[in-house]
């Protein structure tokens, strides 16, 4: 079996430093490769045989059915899934173990097997993946084979492998193919993984702090199939249909996963408590409502309750049931009747979600979803140890109030397209029902020592008084801060400002469709930089009213790209993934706004009017 190299480069990395980048890989697929949703690992085996071409021959040829690699976690079923694949000659032991760890012992090589679960189920197949790992000659190789006919592989379409050279450099190398898909195969490898893997050798740590696994209290084969069915149920009407000013991608399927993850982990609570009734709910800090109408739809009884209505309630059936309502936490907000208490997001009502859960009842629960920092008093919450973030911080704070209030805390990592994704679920009591006065005692003692203002009661209060006299709410009328309030002459002189520096300190680039001409792409600018160039009154503007300098210049996306702290010219005609998009789905582009670069650039703007985004 011939391979030949794609890419190298010099590492200055030791071997332990390889292996820790590909742990990291081998636990976060989905990091790398955003066609992948999930992963299920099948097994972990000694392999007596290094002959890894044969195995992969072998596997090759294989005609696998979906049902063939369903086994759970005896010998015996990992046993029958080697001899599925043609290789437990190969193989001396079948057991679950970290891959690497069993790699390492006697200088085995391993052979891992799992199953990659894709985002996308119309276009992309279950893909099995078998990953040698040689820690001897400190390799690993891998190879993906789609499970249904007829659809796309989640990985590379022809086998690959990684080989590390201590202190001097790190290679990836493809078997060579006659597949038509292999060019593309080798970009990913070359300008996905491979950065990926040499960025990972050379950080101190994986960046993610104590590990939460992702998606562990759900199971994700059942996430991945749910996931898609309530995706084309309400996600493409629902994106389509969108009034409010706000991203529809994000936002829609954001709250489609969450409602996935709620469904999934309501049905386990079901089983395990052995009773089909379904769970009732309220949406604390509800938003767009459109977890509700998610949850409701799906035969779930529950409210959702909000500062203000948002256009998009006008849309849902009367079966969705949302109000406008200021929840100022007391014996007023609670829920007796409610079996679940959710906190997406509830930014001020954060750390009340576990309070009020913990008074409505004795079998009350909660789901929260933390984002922004608030203490009890509605104050933001700030950080106390300068060697740890913001964030981090403030969740172990959140849990250890969940944790106080009496409930058995489980911590989870959603699959959503947010930074804070990181949940907490309060699956059950941690004390006796008879415990419940003393408990609520200890609560309110917490809720006392992190509110800013005397005066807080002493007990649970009676008659709507807040048990928190600190607390205040968020203003109904939401503030706009979309630099819609800014005036339209100071956005102007700031963007010219920015145009400007970025031409002087200009690089020019060949046109590609117009031979012999060049065009001046500007150079890159720090947002520090860029700051430094206007005046701290305009700043401080900017900061009130839509976020910052960087929040002005994203929404400029047609003119300017940010990322990594710097900006730069978004060259007309390059083909970006949302463009992609468009030109895959066969419509065709339709344009709205006029071309910036046509009208304002002095070289005009580099593309074709056919090629470019905008109207010329």
């Amino acid at each position: 079996m011939n391979f030949e190299e794609v890419v190298s480069g010099n590492t200055d990395s030791s071997d332990s430093q390889f292996w820790k980048a590909i742990g990291i890989w081998l636990r976060n697929p989905h990091v790398v490769n955003r066609r992948i949703l999930a992963s299920r690992e099948l097994l972990t085996a000694e392999v007596v045989s290094r002959d890894v071409p044969d195995i992969l021959e072998r596997v090759g040829q294989l005609r696998i059915q979906p049902g063939d690699l369903e086994c759970d976690s005896s010998s015996g079923d990992m046993k029958y899934l080697l001899d599925v694949l043609g290789i437990a000659e190969y193989c001396r032991s079948a057991r679950r173990a970290d891959p690497i760890e069993a790699a390492a012992a006697d200088g085995e090589a391993c052979l891992r097997v799992r199953k990659l679960l894709p985002r996308n189920t119309q276009i992309f197949s279950p893909t099995l993946e078998l990953v040698f790992i040689d820690k001897g000659s400190v390799g690993v190789t891998s190879l993906h084979k789609p499970i249904v006919p007829g659809k796309q592989s989640l990985g590379p379409c022809t086998a690959y492998r990684i080989r590390h050279r201590e202190r001097v450099s790190t290679c990836i190398e493809v078997r060579r193919s006659d597949d038509e898909n292999q060019d593309r195969s080798r970009d990913w490898l070359k300008s996905k993984l491979f950065p990926r893997l040499t960025r990972w050798m050379g950080s101190e740590d994986d960046g993610d702090g104590p590990r939460i696994r992702s998606l562990g209290l759900v199971p994700v084969e059942k996430y991945t199939l749910l996931y898609n069915r309530l995706k084309e149920k309400y996600g493409t009407g629902m994106v389509n249909a969108w009034p409010e000013n706000t991203d529809p991608a994000k936002f829609v399927y954001e709250d489609v996963a969450i409602a996935t993850y709620l469904l999934l982990l309501w049905e386990k609570e079901r089983l395990e408590r052995g009773t089909r009734e379904l769970q009732s709910f309220v949406d604390l800090g509800c938003g767009n409502g459109l977890l509700v109408y998610i949850l409701s739809s799906e035969g779930h009884r529950g409210t959702g309750i909000d500062l203000r209505k948002r256009k998009i309630w006008d849309l849902f059936p009367e079966s969705t049931r949302l109000q406008v309502g200021t929840i100022v936490p007391s014996s007023d907000t609670l829920f007796p009747d409610v079996d679940w208490i959710i906190g997406n997001h509830s930014d001020e009502l954060t750390p009340w979600i576990p309070v009020i859960a913990a008074r409505s009842s004795y079998e009350c629960r909660f789901f929260l979803l933390p984002c922004c920092a608030y203490e009890f008093d509605g104050s933001k919450y700030r950080r106390r140890n300068a060697a740890e973030s913001q964030y981090s911080e403030y969740m172990a704070y959140v849990r250890s109030v969940c944790e106080g209030c009496g409930f058995l805390t489980l911590a989870d990592r959603l699959r959503i397209p947010s930074t804070k994704r990181t949940c907490f679920v309060g699956w059950k009591r941690t004390y006796a029902r008879e415990n419940a006065a003393a408990l609520d005692a200890d609560i309110q003692r917490i809720i006392n020592a992190r509110s800013q203002v005397e005066g807080a009661k002493s007990g649970a209060a009676e008659n709507g008084d807040p048990w928190s006299a600190s607390f205040k709410p968020r203003d109904s009328t939401e503030r706009a801060r979309n630099c819609t309030q800014l005036d339209k002459q100071l956005i102007l002189e700031i963007v010219n400002v920015v145009v400007a520096h970025l031409l002087r300190a200009g690089r020019r680039i060949p046109l590609e469709r117009r031979p012999g001409e060049t065009w001046n792409a500007g150079g890159q600018i720090g947002i520090g930089d860029v700051a430094k160039l206007i005046a701290p009154g305009t700043l401080q503007q900017l900061r009130n009213e839509c976020g910052g300098l960087q929040t002005l210049l994203k929404n400029h996306s047609h003119i300017f790209c940010v990322a990594q702290g710097k900006v730069q010219f978004r060259i007309p005609g390059t083909v970006d993934r949302k463009r992609k998009r468009r030109r895959n789905a066969g419509t065709p582009l339709r344009k709205v706004k006029p071309c910036w670069f046509h009208k304002n650039h002095p070289d005009g703007c580099p593309a074709l009017e056919i090629d470019c985004d905008f109207q010329h």
